[in-house]
């Protein structure tokens, strides 16, 4: 897990499936990571390599979720595979903020 900072956004970068066996460590870093940026207006979850989501990890991403907007910031999902998107899809998560997928070409 790491984070990135790039001007007023931050990036949380799991380097983990979202799954329960995770859940605690990932909830725990990406908390402690928001609290020590609290003048970010965009926090952005980078998942690119993350193929597994079970139901705590949509739980951890929900929460971090209300989490940045009860701080009227910003919340988007960057790199996602085809097996998140079709997680994503099935919660609806397009409906609360923006996800989109990995970029095939770089």
């Amino acid at each position: 897990m790491r984070i990135n900072r790039d001007n007023n956004t931050l990036f949380l970068i799991p380097d983990t499936n979202l799954v329960a066996s995770q859940i605690e460590q990932l909830r725990d870093f990406f908390l402690e990571a928001l609290t020590g940026h609290p003048d970010v207006s965009t926090v952005i979850l980078q998942v690119d390599g993350i193929d597994t989501v079970d139901s705590l990890g949509v739980n951890l991403i929900i929460g971090i979720y209300r989490q940045v907007t009860s701080e009227s910031k910003l919340f988007k999902i960057t790199g996602a595979g085809n097996k998140f998107l079709k997680v994503a899809a099935f919660f609806h998560f397009s409906a609360l903020f923006s996800i989109s997928g990995e970029e095939k070409s770089r």
